[in-house]
Order: C-alpha cells, then sequence, then structure tokens
C-alpha cells in the first residue's frame, strides 16, 4: 500500500495483499471487458448500425422503380342467348411497369431527410460511445473511492473503540465521569453505522463494476499517491466552451433533429404540388380459347407503351394543409431545442471546467488540512492527558482527522472523473484519455475486493 503520511494506516488490517510481484486488473483491462458485455453499449451499436439503412431508403424514392404481375385465369363462359354455346379455356397476363421519378420535390426532400436523420443516428452513436468510456471510469474508480472510504471509517472505528476502552478503563479507576464514557458509546455507535453504509457502498459499487463488465473482479490496481493536477488543457476556458458546442453529440443531435424537421417540413409543403414521373410497361396476354365464343375474348397481344404521367391532389378534406403546419411547427420547436441544447452544453462545460480547475487546488488544500488535522489531535490528546481537554474534543478531533482524509481521497477521484466529464462535454473524450488516466495506477498496489468485503466488524478479530 501507499507509505506516506498522507494514506489510511488502518488499511493493513483489511487483509489487502499488497506484493511487488502480483499483478491486478487495470482500467485497461476492465475496459476491454466492458467492450464486449455492456449490453447498453452493444445495444447503442446495434441501433447505429440500423440508422444507416434510412439513408438507403430515403435515397429510393428518387431512383427507378420496376414491378412485375403475372395472373393465371382458368375461364368457364356460356352463352344463355342464340345461337347458344359454351367454352372453358386459360388466359394468362404478365405485366411489367418501370416508374423513373422526374419532378417530385417531395422525395427529394424525404432524402434529405433521411440524410440528416442518419446524421442524427450518428451523433447519437458518438454520444453513446462517451457515455461508455465515461462509465467504465466511473464504475472502476467507484470501487476505488468507496473502498478508501471504507478503509477510513473501519480505521475510524478502531480508533474510537480503543479511545472508548480506556475511557472505560480511567472510568473504572475514578479518573473520569460517566458522562465521558457515554460519550464515548455515542461516537461509536455513529461510526459503527457509518461503517456498515460504507460496507454497504462498497458492496454497491464492486456490484456495479461486476454487472458493466460481466465478470467478477478479484483485486483492481489503486491510484498512485502523485498525479499531475495540471488542470484543463487548454486553460483558456472559453476554448472548452466553444469546443463543446461545436462537438458534443448532444448537440450535434439537436442540430441535425432540427435538419431533419425542416426537410420533413418542406417534404410536407410538396404534398399539395404536381409530381411527374416517367412510366414505360411491357405486357403479354395469351388465352387458347377456340370457335364461335373464342372470337368474343381478347385475342393474343403484346403491349408495349411508355409516356408521362402527371398526378395532382387537389383536396383531401384539409389533411394537406394541415400536415404542412404540423410540420413547420415541429421544425420551429425542433430549433428551440437546438438552443436549448447549445446554451446548457456551454454552461454545464464552463462549470465543469470551473470545478476541475477548483479540484486540483482542493487536493493540495486536503493534503494540508490533514497535516493540520493529525496535529490537533496530538495536541488535543496532550491537553486530555492533563486534564485541560475532555473526551468530546478528542473524539471530535479523530473524526476531523479521518474525515479529512477522506475527503483528500475523494477528491482525487472527483478530480480525474471531473476532467473526463469535461472532455466528454467537449465530445472528445476517447479511449487515449482512459489510457492515459490507466497509466495513473500502481499494478502492483492491489485492493483485495474479496477480502475487503469479508472483512467483517473491525473490532471482532
Amino acid at each position: 500500500m501507499r507509505t506516506t503520511g498522507l494514506s489510511i494506516a488502518a488499511a493493513a488490517a483489511l487483509a489487502l495483499a499488497v506484493t511487488g510481484t502480483a499483478h491486478s486488473a487495470t482500467l485497461a483491462d476492465v475496459l476491454e471487458s466492458a467492450w464486449q458485455a455492456d449490453s447498453q453499449w452493444s445495444g447503442a451499436l446495434r441501433t447505429w448500425e440500423a440508422e444507416q439503412e434510412t439513408l438507403v431508403q430515403g435515397r429510393s424514392g428518387l431512383l427507378p422503380s420496376v414491378h412485375a404481375s403475372y395472373a393465371w385465369l382458368d375461364n368457364d363462359i356460356k352463352l344463355t342467348s342464340s345461337p347458344g354455346g359454351e367454352t372453358d379455356f386459360e388466359t394468362e397476363t404478365l405485366t411489367v411497369s418501370l416508374v423513373q421519378p422526374l419532378f417530385r420535390p417531395g422525395a427529394w426532400y424525404a432524402y434529405k431527410q433521411a440524410d440528416a436523420a442518419t446524421s442524427l443516428a450518428a451523433a447519437n452513436f458518438q454520444q453513446a460511445r462517451q457515455d461508455f468510456l465515461l462509465r467504465v471510469a466511473q464504475q472502476y474508480f467507484g470501487v476505488l473511492q468507496s473502498w478508501e472510504n471504507l478503509v477510513s471509517i473501519r480505521a475510524e472505528e478502531r480508533a474510537i473503540g480503543r479511545q472508548l476502552e480506556q475511557t472505560r478503563e480511567r472510568f473504572d479507576v475514578g479518573l473520569v465521569a460517566v458522562t465521558d464514557v457515554h460519550e464515548a458509546e455515542a461516537v461509536y455507535d455513529l461510526t459503527r453505522v457509518e461503517r456498515i453504509l460504507a460496507e454497504a457502498d462498497f458492496d454497491i459499487a464492486r456490484d456495479r463494476l461486476e454487472a458493466l463488465t460481466g465478470r467478477s473482479w478479484e483485486s483492481l490496481a489503486a491510484l498512485q499517491e502523485d498525479l499531475p493536477l495540471d488542470g484543463p488543457q487548454p486553460a483558456e476556458p472559453q476554448q472548452w466552451v466553444e469546443m463543446a458546442r461545436q462537438q458534443n453529440p448532444t448537440v450535434l443531435a439537436a442540430l441535425y433533429q432540427a435538419e431533419t424537421a425542416r426537410h420533413f417540413a418542406s417534404q410536407r409543403a410538396w404534398d399539395h404540388g404536381p409530381t411527374v414521373d416517367l412510366v414505360a410497361q411491357h405486357q403479354r396476354y395469351k388465352n387458347d380459347a377456340s370457335g364461335p365464343i373464342g372470337t368474343l375474348n381478347q385475342p393474343d397481344t403484346r403491349t408495349n407503351a411508355y409516356g408521362i404521367e402527371v398526378n395532382l391532389p387537389l383536396f383531401q378534406g384539409g389533411g394537406i394543409n394541415s400536415r404542412r403546419k404540423q410540420a413547420a411547427l415541429q421544425h420551429e420547436a425542433s430549433q428551440d431545442r437546438y438552443q436549448q441544447a447549445w446554451r446548457d452544453v456551454g454552461q454545464q462545460t464552463l462549470g465543469t471546467y470551473r470545478l476541475v480547475s477548483a479540484n486540483a487546488l482542493r487536493i493540495s488544500a486536503r493534503a494540508q488540512a490533514i497535516r493540520s488535522a493529525e496535529s490537533a489531535l496530538e495536541a488535543t490528546q496532550a491537553g486530555y492527558e492533563v486534564g485541560t481537554r475532555n473526551i468530546v474534543d478528542v473524539l471530535n478531533a479523530q473524526r476531523t482527522l479521518f474525515a479529512a482524509r477522506r475527503d483528500y481521497a475523494n477528491a482525487r477521484y472527483e478530480y480525474i472523473l471531473d476532467s473526463l466529464g469535461l472532455k466528454a462535454l467537449s465530445g472528445v473524450l476517447a479511449e487515449d484519455d482512459l489510457m492515459q488516466v490507466n497509466a495513473w495506477l500502481s499494478p502492483a498496489d492491489l485492493v483485495e475486493l474479496d477480502a475487503v468485503a469479508g472483512a467483517g466488524d473491525p473490532l471482532d478479530d
């Protein structure tokens, strides 16, 4: 484990196996498993593949269409007037038709709508990819963060438990009042509750990681003590805002949604206009009828026809005009949603940038807070020994120290995740960013997950 003055002193008591030769799973290992196992990512990939067919379907309205039909009929004809007669014969009809659109503005805008919808699907897929990468990092560091909190609260429980035993011994020999014992018991019980909650949080975090990757993990690589705390790069916040407004997948999706609605509105606007098609048809007709009755039937024929077909809808009960107005209003609404997404992402990016910058400074401040809390605890304990401080002061000082250690650990994880979140908001989060964070781990510094989960009550051993 880490041996600096900022590491948690009681970590060894949790049976965390640490060896120089052992190997633990890293963020890269977890990412590799998640690529294969995460159904949310797999569903996003399949959805994106399916949406690629939208463009093909939209383009089909501009290309020729060919239809073929065949009919075979068994005919039975009987004349009821003079001279009378009856015959039974078969007919066959084969028809092949070709239609090539010449002037169909609605079909053209349907194609443009499909093109924008495909771009929309690509933006949604890019958002799903960034969400996936961020989710992998959150689940991995969520386990480590809950582990460090659990280590800290167990160490705190042990320290307060020892203080409680010492207070009882001092009460037995008449050095302190019974109220000191009650105060120590109350703080110990509260810390025990916090330890139980921390164990539950750790179990939940571990289960989430297993659900994401489809497998269990025996150990994970812990975070190194020294982290590069350079803050966001580039350091100019407005650059991040502009990057986000141009590349954020959510903003792009809203933009393409507005484009889709615009082309759909144009398509509906042409619903009342004419369409012009080039049509060609080949038909063959054959029957085997003979005799006088057969002369009443169409003879065997071959027909070739071609020409121009014009269609113009005149009136459909007001439905055409209503659909045109509806599509226009939907386009206006999609533009409003794009503007709102543009503003929201800019504000979120600026806020996250400031948070990352503050976290970089906060980590150093948290480290100093630990040193100050350690000095304060030593002074309070010394005052308690000589009677100038009471047990409540000692317990508060102990809790302040352990809270400072947890705050320091949490600030480190929040800095990493917020940094990745800033890149995700800007639309540039990639696998290489996770590999960069992976280099901040120490594979030889193991967090044995089963050992942590099965440690039980720290005071039972």
